[in-house]
């Protein structure tokens, strides 16, 4: 049995309406809880996967290009250069005298 597209949004149209009907029978406080539902769901599945993963991910990468840079600038500045206040010139970028 071949799952299609049409099959799908024929499934989420579904399960829409039947949402919206529990939605509708439901009194006041079963309604919010109701509501809550999703978005509880959602904020668990960020916390616990996605949000763990990407932050962990992107420290990882994020020290690793810190370090990588300190690295760079620690080979440029071997050259003599010249410093201002917290600002350092290499040498190879000053404009000749005339």
């Amino acid at each position: 049995m071949a799952v299609t597209l049409q099959k799908i949004i024929a499934a989420f149209g579904l399960l829409c309406v039947l949402w919206m009907a529990a939605h509708m029978m439901l009194g006041a406080r079963q309604r919010q809880a109701l509501e809550r539902w999703p978005r509880a769901s959602w904020r668990w599945l960020q916390r616990y996967f996605l949000w763990r993963f990407n932050t962990r991910e992107r420290r990882r990468l994020a020290r690793e290009e810190a370090l990588g840079a300190i690295q760079r600038a620690k080979r440029a500045a071997n050259d003599d250069g010249l410093w201002e206040g917290n600002v350092y010139r290499p040498k190879k970028f000053e404009k000749p005298k005339k």
